[in-house]
């Protein structure tokens, strides 16, 4: 499909006027339905996907989550369809309202910084449209500027439920893939975990934290570092300039626990409100505790190790990142060594009845495998995440998600600390990647249903066909022979470096044209 549609007019009624924004595997046209007489904005799914059914279930998904809510702060959903052309091609059209005015992502590429009273309102407004999915039993899980529409009007609508979640729909993506884009991915979903409505506050926290800020909270040269970030790390401090208040609601949005964050919509648009009156926040939720089962109960405390600042270089194996199949959705896959992406240890019975409460400071800076075999034990499933660190000893553990009071069979992600390499004494080439890294794709990112950073937010960015790294090869160390008294000492300094930075924007890098945007 290129910028001219093989049709003109897609479902007998919907003609397309303008291309608004393109993506890797979708474009939105400005569009008029002839037979209301109503300015809309279409979004087709690419020819080369619609054989894909997994894409098509995707498509179908949003189409089925979005029509069926209906909030003021929602882009509303008019129409779906699937044509087949008279050459046997599939074309699979999302119709909805065309709103005039920008992404959030556009806004903030311009104004960087936006000051509180404005952050407040647009928060308050996204919270809301939250509310209202939350209350339907749907999660977003994809909460980000460029899904954050502002019209002209000052109204705020959220779009692109491509990835959302709801108790009735299919699973679209395999057992312990994440879904999201990284850079406002919960601790939760970073950890493989399932998202919930608090997941989507937290996504909505890390937002409103750039629209404070004038930046993200976390970056890195790869998706999995910063997803590892967003489970491990706090972000800086926001401006001292901030009301105490402001920072405070932002602080209570990215609780790392999801039990002790703000819980859902409705409790953001609580929170926002009595900020915006001078009043106290609510009070966060009381710790639930119960008592450990004996294995894990009996553990000594040990002393954490320092936190790292910086995500380590994840080991080459163990995260791995695959394209979603829907426009710009990013899936994300971590395993620990010896596992599959998407499997974790089986646990065993759980050794009493009820919750199991694990505390982090009981598991952090103890060795990997006596950490796991307690948590099997107690009857919990857990996953391992390796990553080279010079702040701990190879096999300790340094994080742990989620923690708690958790329930039997609930798993637990471990960061596990190994050694970094050191250079070898022999000179070796540092290997040439085999893509070139792409440049940071510009704001604004195309948009609107299939807003650009999508998946490659998540993806920030992938290729689509990610090419492989090829892995240093230390050269072998020759045992130091002494050195004639005559001779001066040699000095041989080497250095492997395999680094391949494959950026590409999943969700595609787009420019819109034109005022209007799509909801």
């Amino acid at each position: 499909m290129g910028t001219s549609p093989v049709r003109r007019v897609v479902g007998g009624r919907y003609e397309l006027l303008g291309l608004l924004a393109t993506g890797g595997m979708g474009q939105v046209w400005r569009g008029r339905d002839a037979l209301l007489d109503r300015p809309v904005a279409v979004k087709l799914l690419r020819s080369e996907y619609t054989e894909d059914e997994t894409v098509r279930s995707r498509f179908r998904t949003e189409a089925r989550l979005a029509g069926r809510l209906l909030h003021r702060n929602i882009a509303a959903l008019h129409d779906y369809g699937e044509a087949v052309t008279d050459d046997g091609e599939v074309v699979a059209h999302l119709v909805m309202e065309l709103v005039d005015g920008e992404p959030l992502s556009a806004l903030l590429a311009r104004e960087r910084r936006l000051p509180p009273d404005r952050v407040l309102d647009l928060v308050g407004q996204t919270a809301a449209a939250l509310a209202a999915a939350h209350a339907a039993g749907v999660v977003h899980r994809d909460v980000k500027p460029g899904n954050v529409l502002v019209g002209d009007d000052g109204i705020v609508r959220i779009t692109d439920f491509g990835i959302a979640w709801s108790a009735g729909s299919a699973p679209l993506t395999r057992t312990g893939q994440v879904v999201g884009t990284a850079h406002y991915l919960a601790p939760e979903q970073a950890a493989g975990g399932k998202a919930g409505p608090a997941s989507d506050v937290y996504a909505l926290g890390m937002v409103t934290y750039e629209c404070l800020a004038g930046r993200r909270a976390f970056d890195g040269e790869h998706p999995v570092q910063i997803a590892l970030r967003q489970i491990r790390d706090e972000p800086d401090p926001l401006p001292d300039d901030l009301p105490g208040p402001v920072r405070e609601l932002v602080a209570r949005m990215l609780v790392k626990d999801p039990a002790g964050r703000l819980a859902d919509g409705a409790a953001v648009c609580e929170a926002v409100a009595a900020v915006r009156a001078g009043r106290a926040l609510p009070p966060a939720p009381a710790p639930v505790t119960a008592p450990l089962p004996a294995a894990v109960a009996a553990v000594a405390a040990a002393p954490p190790a320092r936190p790292p600042r910086r995500a380590g270089r994840v080991l080459a194996g163990v995260a791995t990142l695959a394209v979603g199949a829907a426009l710009g959705v990013g899936v994300l896959q971590v395993a620990g060594p010896g596992q599959n992406p998407g499997t974790t240890a089986e646990a065993g019975p759980a050794s009493s009845e009820g919750a199991i409460d694990v505390r982090r400071a009981e598991l952090v800076g103890r060795s990997a495998d006596e950490v796991e075999e307690e948590l099997v034990t107690a009857g919990l499933r857990v996953r391992r995440v390796v990553v080279e660190t010079a702040d701990a000893a190879p096999g300790i553990v340094t994080a742990a998600t989620p923690v708690g009071r958790l329930d039997p069979d609930e798993t637990v992600t471990l960061t596990v600390a190994a050694a970094v390499p050191a250079p070898s004494s022999t000179p070796v080439p540092t290997p040439t990647p085999s893509v070139e890294p792409d440049p940071e794709p510009s704001w604004p990112r195309a948009w609107p249903s299939a807003p650009v950073g999508q998946a490659t937010e998540v993806a920030d960015p992938l290729p689509t066909t990610p090419a492989p790294v090829p892995a240093p090869v230390p050269a072998p160390v020759p045992a130091p022979d002494p050195a004639p008294a005559a001779d001066p000492p040699g000095n041989g300094n080497g250095n492997a470096n395999g680094n391949g930075n494959a950026n590409s924007n999943a969700g595609g890098n787009g420019r819109g044209n034109g005022r209007g945007r799509a909801g």
